[in-house]
């Protein structure tokens, strides 16, 4: 039924000439003859939740300017890949068999090849239920590396992709970065990641290391956070900087930086009060971006269940040493309602875009979700120097729906943000947002 409502609701808005190829955002729409799983937070209470989800819509924009989104057919498990110019006329599509399991996330190089991030429940330890496969743009498969679901130093195992949170697949330069939630063999739940060279599928790093009481372990480790109930990665020199929602060890929002032959730095920020593992935080991680000297953080918080969720920005230095005191954009109040699924993307100009959806109030519990909806009211951006601090007033893009997980990317050719969503189970949207009045 709620399909159904959005899909007359989209029509309606391009009745009314607020949704049309000229208007900012533009978009085009597609049909699918197969169900995608919802991207968009249609029942209005999904950003309440102690975790995040798995996006089933995503988007990435290519060196040229053009743009491909994936989206996966989870019923026939089958990938499939959808070519855009810069302009939104589609070019081709392009379908890829799943290797295994779930597709969790895509990415793709400067030559054009495609990377697949594949990954299934078991309860055999020793089961290969995790796969990253490349393809040429011919569809032709180039490598494959596999993982078992007790591999070494793993700390605990994965013996459930994605649970609770979602799954990133990021390049730097020849390496290649997978991030995901998991759950352990000991049914304990936290972060995983797996970092290849692009070119020989050869590991790169040396698994999962404790993080509890280190700033620092070891060359080529990456850091486990448990609980991690959402994941990013940004793409740094030489490496990548890995960001999670952490509820346990630790219980804030914390910073991991991957350099090749380099110690692992972490940097906490943000502690949540409450007990380790109590899962509520009423916080919500948005993205990492880069600046001249540093890095920029945005999320939502609230601290209780009944106070108005709020974006903000921390900001932090190169070095990962010390981070900032959050810089507040939005006041709302109880009347206003929640800020949810923030998003940002650095312009490549000094300035940064934010985007995110406005919820009715509620004191939904994270823990235990009733049928109760708040609603979704509006989506806003606005565009905020590398302090954090805002460059004029918020706008509102009313009706203009956010993917509640994909990464925002920009094209600075035309200086276009784009991102897609699932429109109903059977169609997408792609957005291309123009920034050159901003």
């Amino acid at each position: 039924m709620k399909n159904y409502l959005l899909i007359i609701f989209f029509a309606f808005l391009t009745a009314a000439g607020l949704l049309h190829g000229q208007e900012n955002p533009s978009f085009v729409r597609r049909a699918l003859d197969y169900h995608v799983r919802d991207s968009v937070d249609n029942y209005g209470n999904l950003y309440i939740r102690y975790h995040s989800f798995l996006p089933s819509v995503l988007t990435f924009v290519n060196s040229d300017g053009s743009v491909t989104v994936c989206a996966s057919d989870d019923g026939a498990k089958v990938t499939y890949v959808y070519e855009y110019s810069a302009d939104l006329e589609e070019q081709k599509t392009l379908d890829f068999q799943n290797e295994i399991g779930t597709l969790g996330a895509f990415t793709k190089d400067d030559d054009g090849n495609y990377y697949f991030f594949y990954a299934f429940t078991t309860s055999n330890k020793s089961a290969e239920n995790m796969a990253l496969v490349k393809y040429n743009r011919s569809r032709e498969k180039l490598n494959t590396y596999k993982l078992i679901a007790n591999a070494p130093n793993s700390f605990g195992g994965i013996q459930v992709p994605f649970d609770a949170g979602t799954c990133r697949l990021e390049l730097s330069g020849s390496m290649l970065a997978v991030y995901f939630a998991r759950k352990k063999f000991d049914g304990h739940q936290a972060s995983y990641a797996i970092i290849l060279d692009k070119d020989t599928f050869e590991r790169i790093d040396r698994g999962i290391v404790d993080n509890r009481g280190y700033t620092q372990r070891g060359n080529n480790t990456i850091l486990n956070v448990s609980h991690s109930f959402n994941q990013f990665i940004l793409s740094v020199e030489n490496g990548f900087i890995f960001a999670d929602h952490g509820d346990a060890y630790p219980r804030c929002f914390t910073f991991s930086r991957f350099q090749k032959e380099n110690i692992t730095k972490q940097l906490n920020a943000f502690a949540f009060p409450g007990n380790k593992g109590v899962n509520a935080t009423y916080a919500e991680l948005g993205g990492l971006v880069k600046t001249s000297d540093g890095f920029l953080f945005a999320g939502t918080y609230g601290r209780v269940r009944e106070n108005p969720r709020n974006l903000f920005i921390l900001t932090f230095d190169e070095g990962m040493t010390a981070c900032s005191n959050p810089v507040y954009l939005t006041g709302y109040a109880r009347n206003d309602g929640h800020a949810g699924h923030p998003k940002i993307v650095s312009l490549n100009d000094g300035r940064f875009l934010l985007l995110w959806e406005r919820f009715s109030y509620s004191t939904q519990s994270a823990n235990s979700i009733v049928n109760d909806l708040t609603g979704y009211l509006s989506t806003y951006m606005i565009i905020i120097n590398d302090q954090g601090e805002a460059i004029g007033s918020p706008r509102e893009l009313k009706g203009i729906r956010l993917n509640m997980n994909d990464t925002l990317r920009y094209n600075p050719r035309n200086r276009k943000a784009y991102w897609a969503i699932n429109d109903s189970s059977s169609s997408i949207t792609i957005f291309a947002l123009d920034i050159t009045s901003y």
